[in-house]
């Protein structure tokens, strides 16, 4: 019997990144006022880096997600899969470091710290992958107590100690420790007295496809590590950065559709996707539509003239909500695939799965990107173009990438499965956005430029509620779903135990 519950573990997963959105704000707040634009754009390069490490586990973990779904014991076999691969990824990261210090001039021994965040980060991916598929509703809940621990840890080391950015990174250690603990004790329950070596070596047969994949993503992140490479400085990655950080709610909400994927797995129909869909575009358009008004402001927090990276910003927020899309298409796609439900299966059954075809539709369009990110960079200092033009030109280009990305399976979509979207009730929620930011809007017009942080953070604040508000009552009178919504959650918070 599945165990995932489709809107509340989206709930969770989306509450826990409103808090996250919150907390991480407080936190860049921290770095972004203690660090120079220089080291902001180091701290940047590092977590791709970390990224890039990571690169052998996502190889197999979908395969892991797909096996916890499905109620297989696969936490002993994961535990021991990781601890092979772990000095794989050891290695890349140590390797990254050691070629990038010398182009942006930056102390390796520094930026070789990070190895303590990606070992953290390592034990992370092994509890979210198994989650992930098991109780995806934990996810949210892990993500909570990563947040908090993160800005208590960032408190004592950053802003007390003034540890810059190696109390970043010791932060970020501990605070994915402490998460990852959570996700494995949950785990408990999956874990059988021996690894099986059926289950670790289906994984590995299917690396290959994930390599393909696996590409497309470390090819998608090579943008940054492009802008400080070509630019010859981590100040453009710091902008960037602060574009990415500033719009990390709105691209982040494709996690309120996180149990889709399981819940189609487990014998889910076209109710379910609507339900999602529905779900899911109820709370991501308001929050693009508050997120264009506000987005100067927010800027303004991390540092004054990271503000001007507000067009930047907007562009990225956008760019996830049409990602969104295109990942409830993909996800349709692939959990209806059934191809990997026996252990015994071959190479040649995984390249005829439609897992494989997205795969590999990904890796063209996150090759076309980044060459035209490369191609944009070189003009782009040929020209004279300062960082917030040079930003804008590449989040229009990801933008771009995106759209045609998503169009492509939305239309693979149709014809692969018997799955189709329903765009007709989203109306009622781009109509009460418009309502909503229009007024928070105005009200904003109002409000005198704040002078220091916490004037602020009281007004983003404050202009948030009323907009939740007002988008709230409205939906409130005009949609059942959302009434029932609320009947839910409040029943689930009520009969929650940890």
């Amino acid at each position: 019997m599945s165990r995932v519950r489709l809107r509340l573990s989206g709930a969770m997963a989306f509450m826990s990144n409103v808090i996250s959105y919150l907390t991480g704000l407080i936190f860049t707040v921290f770095i972004t006022r203690r660090l120079s634009e220089n080291d902001f754009g180091v701290w940047a390069l590092i977590g791709t880096f970390i990224s890039y490490s990571l690169i052998p586990f996502n190889l197999v973990t979908g395969w892991i997600s797909r096996d916890a779904a499905r109620g297989k014991k696969v936490l002993e076999s994961a535990a021991t899969l990781f601890a092979l691969l772990t000095p794989l990824s050891i290695i890349i990261y140590t390797l990254a470091v050691l070629g990038s210090a010398t182009t942006i001039n930056y102390s390796p021994q520094i930026m070789i710290l990070g190895l303590i965040v990606l070992i953290s980060y390592i034990l992370l991916t092994l509890g979210t992958a198994v989650q992930s598929g098991y109780a995806p509703q934990n996810l949210g809940i892990a993500r909570i107590i990563f947040e908090a621990a993160k800005v208590i840890i960032a408190f004592y080391l950053v802003v007390t100690l003034r540890l810059g950015l190696v109390g970043a990174l010791l932060t970020l250690s501990i605070a994915y420790l402490i998460q990852a603990s959570f996700l494995l004790q949950k785990s408990r329950p999956l874990l059988q007295k021996q690894a099986k070596k059926e289950l670790i070596m289906k994984w590995l047969r299917g690396a290959p496809i994930n390599l393909v994949s696996t590409l497309s993503g470390a090819l998608g992140a090579m943008d940054v590590v492009l802008m400080g490479l070509i630019t010859a400085s981590a100040i453009t990655v710091g902008y960037w950065q602060a574009a990415v950080t500033a719009s990390a709610l709105v691209t982040s909400t494709h996690v309120l559709m996180i149990g889709l994927g399981p819940r189609l797995i487990s014998g889910g129909s076209q109710k379910d996707l609507d339900a999602a869909l529905n779900f899911g575009m109820m709370i991501t358009i308001p929050v693009l539509f508050g997120f264009i008004v506000l987005s100067k402001d927010i800027l303004w927090i991390l540092r004054p003239t990271y503000s001007e990276a507000w067009i930047a910003a907007s562009i990225l927020a956008l760019r996830g909500v049409i990602e969104a899309l295109g990942g409830i298409s993909s996800t349709a796609i692939a959990a209806k695939d059934e191809f990997d439900s026996r252990d015994n299966i071959s190479i040649k059954d995984f390249i005829k799965s439609k897992i494989f075809l997205l795969n590999k539709i990904g890796l063209i369009l996150a090759s076309f990107y980044i060459v035209a990110v490369a191609c944009s960079l070189i003009i782009a200092q040929n020209m004279d173009k300062n960082t917030i033009e040079i930003i804008t030109i590449i989040a229009t280009l990801s933008l771009t990438i995106t759209t045609i990305s998503t169009l492509i399976t939305i239309h693979l979509m149709g014809k692969i499965t018997a799955l189709k979207l329903t765009y007709r009730p989203l109306l009622k929620y781009i109509g009460s956005s418009c309502i909503m930011a229009t007024i928070v809007y105005f009200l904003r017009t109002l409000l005198k430029h704040p002078s220091n942080i916490l004037s602020a953070v009281g007004a983003i604040f404050l202009l948030t509620i009323i907009g939740a508000l007002i988008y709230g009552l409205v939906l409130y009178f005009t949609s059942s779903e959302f009434r029932n919504y609320l009947k839910e959650a409040y029943s689930y918070i009520k009969g929650f135990r940890l």
